[in-house]
This record gives C-alpha cells, structure tokens and sequence, in this order.
C-alpha cells in the first residue's frame, strides 16, 4: 500500500514549485484586481484571481492528504508487519544452527565433552523446530537472537557474542572420508 502513495522527491518538490507559483499568481491577479479603473477588467481579474486561489488551496489539500496518506501507511506496516515467508524461516534456522554450532563447538572442544555438545544440538534442533512457527521468528537481530538461544542452552554468553570469530566445526562427512580422498570435490 505504501508503494502506491510514494512519491518521488522531484514530484514533492513540483507540487511545492506549483503551489508557489499560484500563490504568486493570485497574489498578482488580487493587486491588478483592486487597481483596476475598469469594472470589466477588474472583474476578469477577480475571477482569474478566484481559480489561481484555488488551484493553491487544492495543491496544498493534496499535498496534505498525502502526508497523511503515507503516514497512515507506515503506521499500518509498523503495527501489522507482512509475514515472514517460509524461505526467511529456513534462512534463520540454518544462520541460528550455524552460528550455535559453532559456540557448541568451541565450548565442548575435548572429546570427553562431546556428549554434551551432541546433546546441545539435539537440543537445538527441537528448539528450532518449535520456535520456527512463531510469527517474530526471523524479525530479530540474528546476533540477539544468537545470544538468546545461547542462553537457553546454558552455552557460553562471551562465545555467543563472537560467535562470527569462531571457527567452523569440522564436517563429520569430511571426517569419515579417507585423508587421500580430501578437498577433491
């Protein structure tokens, strides 16, 4: 709906240019009007005085209306945001499953850990799933949300904060391919 009240700024500057110019216009039209010696003249020059205020007071109703318009529209779109769509979805589940792999990772690093962090992802795959249907699942910042999911998986906050450093877990395909067969694909 915004789209169709938007209006560029050269169109927004014409109507401003517009309305100065009847502004000027009538301004001129009243002054020739009141001096005028011949009633004729200065009837003609009331009327072309009448249609130029006019055409001002109907520039600026529009230009009004159509702030009005526009505000109405982003209130609208403030208060009733367009759904996320299924692929922004799936893009924040695989940013969250990345970026919480990687904290899980670097805090559960020694193989006596790794029962932990195995379960941490399990953990983190139910709650994907079940937070993926919440309307606002993708709408926060990915490194709050980071943060938050961190957080109720009891992994480290500090980690979670620069979760971007971290390095990527190893692949556990790559880990299962014979050394000769690495980095060819």
């Amino acid at each position: 709906m915004l789209d169709a009240l938007t209006i560029t700024e050269a169109e927004a500057a014409g109507l401003s240019e517009l309305a100065a110019l009847d502004l000027a216009m009538a301004r001129d039209f009243a002054a020739r009007a009141q001096a005028a010696e011949n009633p004729q003249v200065a009837s003609d020059l009331a009327r072309s005085y009448q249609r130029v205020a006019r055409s001002y007071r109907q520039s600026l109703a529009l230009k009004l209306r159509l702030q009005r318009e526009i505000a109405r529209g982003e209130r609208e779109a403030r208060e009733n945001p367009a759904p996320i769509g299924p692929m922004a979805v799936r893009r924040r589940m695989n940013e969250l499953r990345d970026a919480v792999t990687r904290v899980a990772f670097a805090e559960y690093e020694a193989a006596d850990d790794e029962d932990v962090r195995d379960w941490a992802l399990e953990e983190l795959g139910v709650m994907l799933f079940e937070q993926s249907g919440d309307p606002d699942f993708a709408r926060q910042p990915l490194d709050a949300h980071v943060a938050q999911v961190c957080e109720e998986l009891g992994l480290s906050a500090s980690l979670a904060a620069r979760w971007h450093e971290l390095p990527e877990p190893p692949c556990e395909a790559d880990a299962d391919l014979e050394p000769g067969w690495r980095g060819s694909g």
